[in-house]
């Protein structure tokens, strides 16, 4: 699959904010790996939430540390990038988006909320940074370094990983299609009208269509699994940077706004990471 085609909002958001007075200074390489990164993994996160309610996956735990497994073993899976020089930079990318969220509410004072489905976000950003040292930690003893990863989680983390991948391993030939016939039932894409405070955004709507990465995306899903019914992936506006899976409508939806958040957050890299790119040593 090729890199993810909500790169081409990244110059229209930074348009945006010029046009409404804030500077908006050239994308970094960094910048944008962190903000395609986050996109894909958002997308392959709520594709599992996907998965798991319309194949009735069994789930032991709860359904949102699936939805990470299955949204980071998706990067590995479905993107087949390992060979990429900066494949494991863009997994450290997702962990940090945490390790910013986490480091947020601590500096803000915000309230834990220990009762919620979803894991805190420190332990969101420890779990991903395992998962991808514990994918190879022969060559990705750096992962410890930049992550601060304790050795005494880090020597569980290739079991860790190879759970996760015999899981979807094994989900992918008890749940696969085996038929070669077109499949019954598919993933639509549909997209809404951008923010109307975006400029150009009907160039932005005819670039990312133009693409057809989400079309690649609910392709290859619809292709592979034996869906129970038609279902839809819609890019929208939303009022909020979100995204999530309705299970009444069958609906995914993912959010402009989450992605001009993810480019907002990007900003913050250098001073998280000291000016340092977490790339192989």
């Amino acid at each position: 699959m090729k890199r993810f085609a909500l790169l081409l909002l990244l110059p229209l958001l930074a348009q945006a904010q010029a046009q409404q007075g804030e500077t908006a200074p050239e994308l970094s390489v960094d910048e944008v790996r962190f903000t395609v990164a986050n996109s894909e993994f958002t997308l392959m996160h709520e594709m599992g939430h996907l998965l798991i309610s319309e194949l009735q996956l069994p789930v032991l735990g709860r359904e949102e540390d699936a939805a990470d497994q299955l949204g980071f073993m998706g990067l590995f899976l479905l993107q087949q990038e390992q060979h990429r020089d900066d494949f494991y930079a863009k997994l450290m990318d997702v962990a940090d988006y945490w390790r910013l969220e986490w480091q947020h509410a601590e500096r803000d004072g915000s309230p834990v909320p220990v009762w919620d489905s979803h894991a805190l976000d420190a332990q969101r950003f420890y779990n991903i940074a395992c998962l991808a040292y514990g994918s190879d930690p022969d060559r990705l003893d750096w992962v410890l370094e930049v992550s601060g990863l304790p050795v005494e989680r880090a020597l569980y983390c290739p079991e860790e990983y190879e759970q996760a991948a015999h899981a979807v391993q094994w989900f992918r030939e008890h749940f696969g299609r085996s038929d070669e016939r077109p499949a019954r039932h598919r993933i639509q894409v549909i997209y809404d009208t951008p923010p109307g405070h975006l400029p150009g955004g009907a160039e932005l709507l005819e670039k990312i269509r133009a693409s057809g990465e989400l079309e690649a995306v609910a392709a290859k899903a619809s292709d592979a699994f034996a869906l129970p019914r038609d279902l839809t992936l819609r890019m929208s506006t939303c009022g909020a940077p979100d995204a999530w899976f309705n299970r009444i409508s069958g609906e995914l939806t993912l959010c402009y706004e989450r992605i001009a958040y993810f480019r907002t957050l990007a900003r913050e890299l250098p001073k998280l990471r000291g000016g340092e790119s977490p790339t192989p040593r």
